[in-house]
């Protein structure tokens, strides 16, 4: 069964770089919903937290049977929906895939089995559970590997939802919903804005590692200096030991 909706708004939070503006935005009256490995993330965000986690893939797979993974499984202290019924998880959740399915059939939707990644289906997910407004935060489904070819399943369910009344929220940043150029009347790239969004976030990124990196050479040479004294201190405690024999 479907979990009782107890508010309005739901922000599903991604890895792109618009995934900060999710809990920039939240108001009271909002559930976050954070999936796979976002907690790898999370210290940039002060406060971090989500209301339900995800993680819908197979987690005997080798990148998901990690023991940092499994471990934040087993302590995660949010509800966890998972593909299935996992022995060593007792805090998770099955993931009523069936359930949507049909729901989305009985309203008649041609693509009521079509789902070709996670975002898709937590969109519908929360269109069921009777969500009146979904924010898709951190998603653009931009490359021209498996993401490009995922992101028509997730932009079908944005249509049904709005369709149905649903407020659908996307930052400007995002890729959903927005082409290179309109058909026919339109020259120039309507996506400078979200390739500006990509460049400013990944030179904040490079900076920051940069920094980290500074970090890390001067605490190895504060860890050499140490070493030199304490080796230069022995070497003088030897010497006197001798002497004084």
């Amino acid at each position: 069964m479907v979990d009782e909706v107890r508010k309005q708004k739901v922000s599903i939070i991604g890895f792109a770089p618009s995934w900060k503006e999710g809990f920039e935005n939240k108001s009271d009256d909002c559930e976050i919903w954070c999936l796979n490995e976002m907690y790898k993330v999370a210290p940039e965000v002060p406060n971090f937290s989500a209301d339900r986690w995800f993680e819908l893939h197979d987690l005997t797979s080798p990148s998901k049977n990690t023991k940092e993974h499994q471990s934040f499984l087993q302590t995660c202290t949010v509800p966890v929906y998972v593909q299935k019924k996992y022995e060593h998880l007792p805090n998770t959740i099955v993931f009523p895939f069936e359930e949507i399915f049909a729901w989305m059939a009985n309203k008649g939707f041609g693509g009521s089995r079509y789902f070709t990644n996670t975002i898709a289906y937590l969109i519908m997910f929360a269109a069921m559970s009777g969500f009146k407004e979904i924010g898709i935060y951190g998603v653009d489904m931009s490359t021209d590997g498996e993401y490009f070819h995922q992101k028509a399943s997730a932009e079908y369910m944005i249509g049904l939802c709005e369709g149905m009344g649903i407020k659908v929220h996307i930052p400007p940043s995002s890729e959903l919903l927005k082409c290179n150029q309109l058909y026919a009347i339109e020259s120039s790239n309507k996506l400078r804005h979200w390739v500006k969004a990509q460049q400013s976030e990944l030179k904040k990124r490079t900076q920051q590692f940069a920094q980290q990196e500074m970090q890390a050479r001067q605490a190895e040479h504060q860890a050499q200096i140490a070493q030199a004294e304490l080796r230069g201190a022995m070497s003088a405690y030897r010497e006197w030991l001798k002497r004084s024999q």
